[in-house]
């Protein structure tokens, strides 16, 4: 019986810090939006292979209280002109209230054969996550990109 009576007093502790570290955060989710500033020459735009993209992030705090980028996850989504395999940036950027908040990255890519070329259109799918004062949650943005013509 005692047994009994410290492995449910064991689950009820385990079930309330669950629950206290999984209450959602209730701010205003920010703004997060992702183009690409690379482009591959047109003289090779049709070559399929590894190839580096640069992208320009930016995230505008819509909240009341300042938040914190902790991590970027990206990943492109179906067919496009190159793939860009699920990978993760850590990262420390305080965004304060009302503020917008940019900065470059650079993914590697790989580039496939299609109608379009490796300028063409991709479809990325970005999850933030962010820390506050409030605890911390996750954003999924979906944004499509392409190569910019030189």
């Amino acid at each position: 019986m005692k047994a009994t009576m410290a492995i449910v007093s064991m689950l009820l502790v385990g079930a309330c810090a669950s629950q206290n570290n999984n209450r959602k955060v209730d701010i205003a989710q920010p703004e997060v939006a992702i183009e690409q500033l690379s482009s591959v020459p047109l003289v090779a735009e049709q070559v399929t292979g590894g190839m580096p993209v640069q992208y320009r992030m930016t995230v505008t705090n819509t909240a009341q209280i300042p938040i914190t980028l902790k991590r970027v996850d990206i990943r492109s989504m179906g067919t496009g002109a190159y793939n860009v395999q699920p990978t993760s940036k850590p990262y420390d950027l305080v965004v304060a209230p009302g503020a917008t908040e940019a900065f470059d990255l650079w993914i590697p890519a790989f580039a496939t054969t299609s109608v379009a070329g490796a300028n063409g259109a991709v479809a990325l799918q970005l999850r933030t996550q962010f820390a506050t004062a409030s605890g911390a949650f996750q954003n999924v943005t979906v944004s499509q990109v392409m190569g910019r013509i030189q």
